[in-house]
């Protein structure tokens, strides 16, 4: 993307209002990832939550699509409500305010760690003005101003992301350092981080060749380019294998590096990596196209045995370590690896006026926390699900 194509997204965003609540902020900040993804890291300007705010509608792709989008099946109930001879045991879950430490009408939480306790997120007014908010067990620490469009945090609470300028960071101990870009390339893109201090992202240049790109905490400014050119990696584990894309095919890394594609489901030309945990990782496929635009559907894939299934679902934000997937349904839903799911309630506060109110972007490894917002009286709050057995 060029310096001019990046002043024109940013005119672009300064002009988007703060969107009436029948705007899906879930599919906006989903549909802008997915652009990043699309141009190997072009927009290094990063559609974020508070700039992507009121973009919606398919996404669309270019290239030939794949099957059509296939009509997603009735979700199933929980084997403790349909009188299973072994139910589970019941989990009720909670949803309660995250504390707002700045002001503005556009505040969501949208990642938060492996074990729950760090939830990260951004507080502004959906004009490229947001700030970066770190909450620890409920406490909000605002990051400084140079932090910019967080991209996830780890188990310790440290935070990494991307500025406007296409520079990484990573917040740790209280304070911000910048990721080195590897010379020759212009930009990078940080994606993701894990308990060991291992942080993946992309690098590109101004001719869009990208590679992916892993850094360490302890140094920042060192850093080792991964697989060939072509690559880029998307997620992380915390056990350090990477996850991405090398072409238009997923792909894996062990934590040596050594590289491997994933399989893509029958009948689909290609894939796309999302993100990773524990012995999972989701992604997307192309499927048909509905108005002239390509359905991107979502998919998970088994790290351990290498299986991949296409989801039945219009969509899916994360995955759990324990492999629950976190699916966007107009509200929040938890669904289980045996299909059975739970729908999250919502803030007892809040009335359910209008459906799609609420959007949910991160999951903890045992699926009992999730964090994202609601949009009530003009504002978009953050949130926090605690769910327990």
């Amino acid at each position: 993307m060029t310096t001019v194509d990046d002043q024109r997204m940013a005119e672009l965003l300064r002009s988007v209002p703060v969107p009436e609540p029948r705007v899906d902020l879930g599919r906006a900040v989903r549909d802008g990832r997915r652009r990043r993804k699309r141009r190997r890291v072009g927009g290094i300007a990063a559609l974020t939550v508070l700039a992507g705010v009121g973009v919606v509608g398919a996404v669309q792709v270019g290239g030939p699509a794949g099957p059509p989008v296939p009509t997603p099946p009735a979700l199933a109930v929980s084997p403790a409500a349909s009188g299973s001879a072994a139910p589970r045991p019941p989990i009720t879950c909670q949803a309660s305010w995250l504390p707002q430490p700045v002001g503005g009408p556009v505040a969501v939480a949208n990642r938060v760690d492996p074990s729950g306790r760090h939830i990260v997120g951004d507080i502004g007014t959906g004009q490229e003005d947001g700030r970066v908010v770190l909450w620890t067990d409920g406490r909000p620490v605002v990051l400084p101003a140079a932090a910019r469009h967080a991209a996830a945090v780890s188990t310790r609470g440290d935070v990494v992301g991307t500025d406007g300028d296409g520079t990484g960071w990573l917040y740790r101990d209280g304070k911000l350092r910048f990721l080195a870009t590897p010379p020759g390339y212009d930009a990078v893109l940080v994606h993701a981080v894990n308990g060991r201090g291992d942080i993946v992202g992309t690098a590109r240049r101004s001719d869009d060749s990208h590679q992916a790109v892993l850094w360490s905490m302890d140094q920042p400014q060192k850093y080792r380019l991964v697989g060939q050119r072509g690559s880029s990696a998307t997620g992380i584990t915390e056990d350090g294998t990477m996850v991405g894309t090398m072409g238009d095919q997923p792909y894996r890394w062990t934590p040596q590096g050594v590289g491997s594609a994933l399989a893509v489901p029958d009948g689909y030309p290609r894939a796309s990596v999302d993100s990773a945990r524990g012995e999972w990782a989701i992604g997307m496929v192309p499927g048909g196209k509905r108005s002239g635009a390509v359905q991107m559907l979502p998919v998970r894939w088994n790290l351990a045995t290498g299986a991949v299934n296409l989801l039945p679902y219009p969509g899916a934000n994360g995955v759990a370590g324990n492999g629950e997937l976190l699916v966007s349904d107009g509200a929040p839903l938890v669904v289980a690896r045996d299909g059975t799911s739970r729908r999250l309630p919502g803030h007892p506060e809040v009335r359910a006026t209008e459906a799609g109110t609420y959007t949910a972007e991160g999951i903890s490894d045992d699926g009992l926390t999730v964090v994202g917002a609601v949009y009530e009286k003009q504002a978009y709050r953050p949130l926090v699900w605690r769910c327990t057995r």
